[in-house]
């Protein structure tokens, strides 16, 4: 039989391979990129908070042109309720009565008798009949 060639002994120390760590590289922080970066942001920030401070302040000066025109149209209708009022006064038979009698001189008919007329027939006898 043939002897074995045993190059490894329990005593010695077996060598495996050993996983590659991996280094990893610090990168080199660019300051300036993450300044101007930050700049950005902050440029941002600020552009957005005007603009809702602009449109803020457009909705308040709406909703005060608002207040003032319903203001407004409460006055105006309250003047037309008077104008109306005022109008159907100066359309009211009495003033045009009393604007004939004054200005004019008319006076106001009163001999006309009128007389509601039966069904039947009546002759005419010189009086105005109304039915």
């Amino acid at each position: 039989m043939l002897a074995r060639k045993y190059d490894n002994y329990a005593w010695e120390e077996i060598e495996y391979e050993r996983p590659v760590e991996r280094v990893r590289k610090v990168k080199k922080v660019d300051y300036k990129l993450v300044r101007r970066r930050a700049a950005v942001l902050v440029l941002l920030v600020m552009v957005a908070y005007f603009a809702a401070v602009a449109r803020s302040e457009s909705l308040v000066r709406t909703g005060d042109e608002l207040v003032a025109l319903k203001q407004q149209e409460a006055t105006l209708l309250l003047k037309n309720s008077e104008i109306k009022i005022e109008v159907e006064q100066l359309k009211g038979p009495e003033r045009v009565t009393s604007i004939a009698e004054k200005q004019l001189g008319m006076t106001v008919a009163r001999n006309n008798i009128y007389v509601k007329a039966d069904s039947r027939k009546v002759a005419y006898d010189g009086y105005a009949y109304a039915k």
